[in-house]
């Protein structure tokens, strides 16, 4: 992997600052593969702090090692283009249009999907129409039973599922990524920041800067914005490993350009690279499909890529 290892210092700062550590009483089951259309799908069930994750793996089903990605997202049916509590008034173009682990499988790539823990205990009355209300409650129960911020909880929660995905033979650890928009976004910016496993990712309007996105809220960080640093210092310890921030011009675009220059001034971030556009925080689908091209094409290259410092076109 072509980074500094774990112990750096500044990853360490982050990681301790959020709390970003797997749960050490945690663990995994790997469920058998089910065959579905040319591809298999194994539930990989996680334990994590005092609850059950079901995240599931879909995958070409082809010889191994493959290459694999981790798309964190509210739910596992969304990122599959499936009908669940959270679409249930989406059309069928508008899933389809969303569901990245079906558009990376058909692109050769395993996917693991997994869901955000503050989605899964979210209050769904319909009375809940706002962030604060729909999970607000999640969050004062974590605060409640738990000393690390809410980001953090989370950030936990993927890296052991990083965990089980590497116990999976038929996936090639030298090539893990991972893929995100706008929550999943925000997770995939933290998760390649302060798990070196990951060695490319590609994060779609995550809000990249404290100032520029709900990051007080308190399923991330509530109080614990550290004063006197922002998230250029996340992108600095990607490194040289591959990373493309995408961005609309809501939360990702030339508002928040100074923090990208900033990383590379600081000649920390040889592997970043951006990719912007005019339509907002949603994403057209020719933008998804450069991203996938961008991710598919540098986890194709693994441990043997030599990223270049210029902009994505």
């Amino acid at each position: 992997m072509n980074d500094t290892d774990q112990g750096d210092p500044g990853r360490a700062w982050w990681t301790g600052w959020l709390g970003a550590v797997p749960d050490p009483s945690g663990g995994f089951e790997v469920g058998a593969a089910a065959a579905r259309g040319g591809a298999r799908r194994c539930p990989i069930r996680l334990m994590s702090y005092g609850t059950t994750i079901e995240a599931v793996l879909f995958a070409p089903d082809v010889p191994g090692p493959l290459p694999a990605v981790v798309v964190p997202f509210y739910d596992v049916g969304s990122v599959f283009g499936e009908r669940t509590p959270r679409t249930e008034g989406w059309t069928d173009e508008r899933r389809r249009a969303r569901a990245y682990g079906n558009h990376l499988v058909a692109r050769g790539v395993a996917v693991l999907a997994v869901p955000w823990w503050f989605e899964q205990v979210a209050d769904r009355a319909a009375s809940a129409t706002s962030l604060h209300e729909r999970y607000g409650p999640a969050a004062a129960r974590h605060e409640a039973t738990l000393p690390m911020t809410g980001l953090g909880r989370s950030l936990g929660d993927l890296m052991l599922a990083v965990d089980a995905l590497l116990s999976v033979p038929w996936v090639d650890p030298a090539r893990v990524g991972a893929f995100g928009h706008s929550l999943g976004a925000k997770l995939a910016l933290h998760l390649a920041a302060l798990d070196v496993r990951i060695g490319a990712a590609v994060a779609h309007e995550p809000g990249l800067g404290f100032a520029h996105s709900n990051w007080s809220d308190p399923w991330y960080l509530g109080t614990r914005i550290p004063a006197g640093r922002d998230q250029h210092e996340l992108l600095g310890l990607i490194g040289r490993r591959p990373f493309l921030l995408a961005g609309g011009g809501a939360s990702d675009g030339g508002h928040n350009e100074h923090l990208v220059e900033r990383a590379r001034l600081a000649g920390g971030a040889a592997g970043l690279e951006t990719l912007y556009h005019d339509s907002g925080h949603d994403h057209p689908i020719h933008v998804l499909v450069a991203c996938y091209a961008w991710l598919t094409a540098r986890l194709a290259a693994g441990d043997a890529l030599l990223p270049e410092r210029k902009p994505f076109t």
